[in-house]
């Protein structure tokens, strides 16, 4: 049972009630302001004090100077509604069932967001502005988590002397300046508002990511991070000269950091290093150096995770942490044991159903896909609309790339093990290298153990999750063993990307008496359909016997396109056509990896769910991947506002 220690050494009374510490009570040391300065999507290579010369972000640099840099920190997710979840709840999104972005999946009644726990300790909490915390409970967290959350929100609006938590987020490095949004929508969003002596030009000589082809219209799209990050520096010193003006400044720690990785292709949305680790500065005022395990001009290796940050907020502020929060304080009276590894996830973005597990000690980054059908580059309309995405895949149709640039455009591969240090852009992986098993087996074995000490919920599809919502929200589902025997489930989803070797055992597992065991094999099946041959009578003769709709849809996929399976091509139409969303998106899914010829053949049943669908609002986020699935199967120019 975690306990935050008072500088008496009184124990806290009550288990999940906001404790402040007995000096603070006293007034022998005044509680501190915290002020979170955060960001979106952005990764540290980008940061002039992470080491890029050619960056103009002097506000951040000056707060490293005089702070501590964090050079292992480190998100739980790759996109911002689940990294936001686990920040708000000190939760991570894979034992809440909160890891899809934007999928609102009810989380228990005992789970809060923390700065609920600084209100009832007398702070002011307010938060300007974005909210996104991923779950249906999020109207009633935000009420319970800001005295105000809006545009306007801030300290100033605080009772005379009163402490005060403030968040600050700046929109302007979002995945939307930097890449999605049209070039006239970016020079309105950014350029213009940016100080002359800020502007990168696009033909800078930055260093353009390895995994890109250098050419002048690729440096012209990669000028936009550089721009919208700056952007976000000139925003944030503002913020703090208010603070300093206001004579705050040496009572206030400040917290700055992104929400998770690079919003560009293979950066957000990626579980790579480039996804999940964040540039995070922390800056102390002599008043609580007290508080931090370091000076000031420090850098520091120290291994943190999103889910320790409401916990450092509360331990810094002298509250209780309650006990149902998974993170542990990395700063405070009495921070916590050094963490050995943290954990990352990937999952279901923009109806993809990414599922990709990461595990790291700030040095190395082990991923294991289980969704490796799919390449780095997967079709998704958010990312299908930008120019770069779009630049990318006429030059990999082209031939254009090197080896390098045109992996990520192709099916990936099982395994990833990247070292964060000497390898900047994570281009040689060392899962392939003798001499790296050791260590790849390390973290294989800890991603391993997580997820079934974890019972992660995402080893269950969507479509589980909706089949028992009347009984189970995603955590306790996640708990009932007989619905999800999570070891068996996570021996068939590691046989995924194993080749024929996997094949035979795949094959058994279709039928082994549980409906989830039965998804993973025939995802497999559909990973390893090139090499099914031997085994086509077989399964189509297992096909017929499949009720599981997302195993069926799967094996079906695998037929049709390694045979041409007409009753499979049928099964894929029906799919098409389901009143079931989830049923549809797991169909779109296999048309944006078939066969393009094969996937062209079920058009007709593409134009028929838009006919009967087109204007329900229970498929508008199937009206949103729909776009994509048309540009890949009709070679639509799919715009920035063009919608079906």
């Amino acid at each position: 049972m975690r306990r935050l220690s008072c500088i008496s050494c009184i124990s806290a009374l009550l288990t999940g009630t906001a404790v402040v510490s007995a000096a603070q009570q006293r007034g022998e040391v005044p509680r501190p302001n915290i002020l979170w300065l955060t960001y979106e999507d952005t990764s540290p290579q980008f940061i002039g004090c992470y080491g890029d010369s050619l960056a103009k972000t002097p506000t951040m640099d000056r707060l490293a100077a005089d702070g501590v840099r964090f050079t292992s920190a480190f998100s739980t997710g790759t996109v911002s509604s689940p990294s936001r979840f686990c920040l708000i709840t000190g939760m991570t999104p894979a034992t809440m069932g909160t890891g899809n972005h934007r999928s609102q999946y009810p989380i228990p009644d005992f789970v809060h967001g923390f700065p609920k726990y600084l209100r009832d300790a007398g702070y002011y909490t307010s938060n300007n502005y974005k909210t996104d915390y991923n779950n249906a409970r999020e109207k009633e967290m935000i009420a319970e988590s800001w005295d105000e959350s809006s545009g306007k929100a801030g300290w100033w609006n605080r009772k005379p002397g009163q402490p005060f938590f403030a968040v600050f987020n700046s929109p302007h490095s979002h995945q939307s300046r930097t890449m999605t949004n049209p070039w006239n929508y970016y020079e309105k969003q950014v350029l213009q508002h940016l100080d002359s002596d800020r502007v990168t030009a696009t033909d800078a000589p930055f260093d353009m990511p390895d995994f890109y082809r250098d050419t002048s219209e690729m440096r012209r799209q990669m000028s936009r991070v550089y721009n919208s990050i700056s952007l976000t520096d000139q925003q944030f010193e503002r913020i703090l000269a208010r603070l300093e003006r206001e004579g705050l400044k040496d009572s206030t720690i400040v917290f700055c950091f992104s929400d998770h990785g690079e919003g560009i292709p293979r950066g957000k949305g990626s579980s790579l290093g480039l996804g999940y680790r964040v540039p995070f500065i922390v800056w102390v005022p002599e008043m609580y150096k007290h508080l931090s395990p370091w000076g000031s001009g420090v850098v520091t290796d120290r291994l943190v995770s999103f889910e320790d940050f409401g916990a450092t907020v509360l331990a810094l502020a002298g509250v209780e942490i309650p006990e149902y929060i998974e993170g542990t304080p990395f700063m405070g009276e009495h921070p916590a044991q050094e963490k050995e590894y943290v954990y990352g996830a990937c999952d279901g973005l923009d109806s993809n159903n990414e599922l990709s597990r990461s595990v790291t000690d700030g040095r190395y980054m082990y991923t294991r896909v289980f969704t490796c059908h799919q390449p780095w580059i997967r079709w998704m309309s958010y990312y299908d609309h930008s120019d770069i995405q779009k630049i990318m895949r006429r030059d990999y149709a082209s031939g254009v790339m090197n080896e390098g640039q045109a992996a990520i455009m192709k099916p990936r591969e099982a395994e990833y093990l990247y070292d964060l240090q000497q390898d900047k852009w994570e281009m040689v992986n060392l899962a392939r290298r003798p001499e790296y098993k050791e260590i790849l087996l390390r973290f294989r074995k800890k991603m391993e153990e997580h997820i079934i000490v974890t019972r992660d919920a995402h080893f269950i599809p969507e479509y589980g999750y909706a089949q028992y919502s009347n009984r189970y929200i995603p955590y306790e589902l996640r708990q009932n063993d007989s619905i999800y025997p999570v070891e068996q489930v996570l021996h068939t989803a590691l046989l995924c990307g194993m080749g024929q070797a996997a094949i035979a055992e795949q094959v058994s597992l279709l039928d082994a008496g549980n409906d989830i065991v039965g998804y993973w094999a025939a995802l497999g099946l559909f990973v390893s359909r090139e090499s099914l041959q031997p085994y086509e009578q077989e399964l189509t003769l297992r096909l017929s016997a499949l009720t599981y709709e997302p195993a069926r849809l799967y094996l079906a996929g695998a037929l049709y396109d390694a045979f041409g399976d007409e009753a499979a091509r049928q099964i894929l139409a029906e799919g098409m056509l389901s009143p079931d969303v989830n049923v549809n998106k797991e169909t779109m899914q296999i048309l944006l990896n078939i066969n393009l010829d094969k996937a062209q053949a079920l058009l007709p049943a593409v134009h028929k769910h838009i006919e009967l669908y087109g204007k329900t609002k229970t498929h508008g986020e199937v009206k949103y991947f729909m776009n994509v699935v048309l540009m890949r199967l009709e070679g639509k120019n799919f715009t920035f506002s063009s919608f079906w």
